[in-house]
């Protein structure tokens, strides 16, 4: 063989060994490229997927803080309506007559008091229930004395005894009995039974 056949050869088995080598590494690009595209198509899926419930997840959040927010107002309204009732109640109760109001005082005086006490009267007070208070204290059963005008109470009395000092006022009778008051004005503001 000449040396040009063997040359001849040889070049056509180099470009024959390089067309594989090229072939095969194109294949394995191709390979790896789509490899590499699944992988990223996965990869992308796992990200809109996280970034939906995400999304999801926070909406949810929104709604329910909106609507604790928006519960939360209507309990304030509600509240505020029954602060404003009983405040309208202490009132009616404070400008009732002379009698009436003594009454009403002495009656939670009798259930307080263990006897003995002396009665201070409120400083607001002190004129109307001079006269009134001592009669009403005698019949609702109570064994106190009325003493003069309370310098720490505007309507009311104050029972003054040994290791005791109780108020007696409109306010502390409502605020004893709010619950209960509360709910009489939330139902018949609101129909239904407070939340």
């Amino acid at each position: 063989m000449a040396l040009a056949d063997i040359l001849k050869r040889i070049d056509s088995d180099a470009e024959s060994e390089a067309s594989k080598v090229v072939s095969a590494a194109e294949e394995a690009a191709d390979k790896a490229l789509a490899e590499a595209r699944a992988r990223a198509e996965r990869e992308r899926e796992r990200i809109v997927e996280r970034a939906r419930h995400d999304a999801e997840e926070e909406a949810r959040l929104r709604v329910a803080r909106a609507r604790l927010r928006g519960r939360d107002r209507v309990l304030a309204e509600k509240r505020a309506m029954i602060d404003r009732v009983m405040a309208k109640a202490e009132e009616r109760i404070v400008r009732m007559d002379d009698e009436r109001y003594a009454a009403l005082l002495a009656e939670h005086v009798a259930a307080t008091a263990r006897g003995g006490e002396t009665v201070q009267l409120g400083s607001a007070d002190e004129a109307r229930l001079r006269a009134a208070l001592p009669a009403a204290l005698a019949a609702a059963g109570a064994d106190v004395s009325v003493g003069g005008a309370s310098d720490t109470l505007e309507r009311g009395v104050v029972i003054v005894g040994d290791r005791m000092r109780v108020e007696i006022s409109v306010r502390s009778i409502l605020e004893a009995t709010r619950e209960q008051a509360e709910a009489a004005v939330f139902g018949a503001l609101f129909g239904q039974d407070e939340e």
